[in-house]
């Protein structure tokens, strides 16, 4: 549901090639698809699974990303790569903030 929200949201936003995915293998073969301009994270995927492998992936091409999560901080063994996190829920003002911050980086 959150995801939908989220799709939506960057709909408003202008933003029109929109590709959701739920697991770390959906979001790797997604890229294997070609080019992405930005991504978003959900840092947590349930259990212990983490975006981090999707992360790396990012950083190793040079793709801007964010997480978004509803803690304030990760542990810092999990082996994230460093990147802005927004608190989940996002607002639409905070979206269109980092969205505009990862253009002109």
């Amino acid at each position: 549901m959150l995801a939908m929200l989220l799709e939506e949201n960057l709909a408003d936003l202008g933003h029109d090639a929109v590709t959701a995915v739920a697991t770390v293998d959906q979001a790797l073969c997604a890229l294997d698809q070609g080019p992405v301009d930005a991504a978003l994270l959900d840092f947590s995927l349930g259990s212990d699974t983490t975006s981090v492998p999707v992360a790396l992936r990012l950083r190793e091409e040079g793709t801007p990303f964010f997480y978004l999560s509803g803690h304030a901080s990760f542990d810092p063994d999990a082996g994230a790569p460093e990147a802005p996190l927004l608190a989940k829920p996002v607002s639409l003002d905070a979206l269109r903030d980092a969205l505009s911050s990862l253009a002109s980086t």
